[in-house]
């Protein structure tokens, strides 16, 4: 009779010591997903790039981490717009379609929504360009719901 219960008790504790491993683990990796833990900031880069690679739920690190709903990578085919106080924080020419001596980017899209797009497609991004090393955000276009004018729109 003891040991039969010896058993049930470790058994219930195995259980338990296993749910609440995966709640805690749920718990940290909803901490860093989107589009609530997003980064809020207005729109300060705006490019029109060819899609070449796509990537659900993409976990980027740094100090920390976070894991964008998507995250694409675009070949820049042209500098739109770049807001004035980012011009000194990044170097870019309008020539070559660079930013920071590389012609490609990546996009980090925080919308909650599936993203219709496809490798081949040519887009117009406009959204957050973070240049402070160490940050999940850093040197990606963030397009989310707290990034004020931030979108990706296929061009025609």
């Amino acid at each position: 009779m003891r040991k039969r219960f010896l058993i049930i008790a470790i058994a219930v504790m195995a259980v338990s010591a296993i749910v609440l491993a995966l709640v805690i683990n749920q718990e940290l990796v909803n901490k860093h997903m989107y589009p609530e833990h997003a980064i809020h900031n207005d729109s300060n880069l705006s490019i029109k790039g060819v899609v070449t690679s796509i990537e659900e739920n993409r976990r980027v690190y740094a100090w920390d981490y976070h894991i964008f709903r998507f995250y694409i990578q675009l070949n820049i085919t042209e500098i739109v717009w770049m807001k004035d106080e980012l011009t000194g924080w990044v170097e870019y020419s309008t020539d070559n379609n660079t930013i920071n001596d590389r012609n490609s980017i990546g996009i980090g899209y925080d919308n909650s929504d599936d993203l219709q797009l496809v490798i081949g497609q040519t887009v117009e991004c406009k959204g957050y360009y973070e240049t402070i090393y160490d940050s999940p955000w850093s040197f990606i276009l963030t397009v989310a719901p707290t990034v004020n004018g931030s979108h990706i729109r296929p061009q025609i």
